[in-house]
């Protein structure tokens, strides 16, 4: 009886280790997938509004009740990258908006750092495709669309 209360107490705080570590890691990675799906949102090449949409998607998803915030901190801020924010589409077609995070998952101020006493570096990459009705830049009232800059048609093309 002296080694069984002691057994099942590691293997308590083991187990709920594991299911908050998978929580953080599913709700970071959902903040991430989330945030490259938001900055997609404004016209093709308004960089500042989607930044905007997808650092606010990021904040607001990542645990807005604060369950998490003893142990999960982001080490380095979301950003989001594409031709899509910068106004063009390649030769080759739409290319992903591709947003990238990184975390640290930490319980050293929790009950469960007595056995989880290390630090989970967590670093997560999400990609989201600008819809098919997004690849072509708006045309001032009344005037014919412009061609994409410097790029050429490619097969399946979207007229403007």
């Amino acid at each position: 009886m002296a080694l069984v209360l002691p057994i099942m107490i590691v293997i308590v705080v083991g187990f709920v280790g594991m299911m908050l570590e998978l929580r953080a890691e599913n709700e970071f990675q959902t903040a991430v997938d989330l945030a490259a799906q938001a900055s997609l949102v404004p016209p093709r090449g308004d960089p500042v509004d989607s930044r905007a949409d997808y650092l606010y998607a990021f904040s607001h998803t990542l645990d807005p009740s604060g369950g998490e915030n003893g142990y999960l901190a982001v080490t380095a801020p979301i950003e989001c990258q594409g031709a899509y924010l910068e106004g063009y589409v390649p030769a080759s077609g739409p290319d992903a908006v591709t947003c990238t995070a990184e975390a640290d998952l930490d319980f050293a101020h929790t009950p469960i750092s007595l056995l989880w006493f290390w630090t989970v570096h967590l670093r997560v990459t999400a990609e989201a495709y600008p819809p098919a009705y997004r690849q072509c830049l708006p045309a001032a009232a009344g005037a014919p669309p412009e061609p994409l800059p410097g790029a050429t048609a490619t097969p399946g093309a979207i007229p403007c």
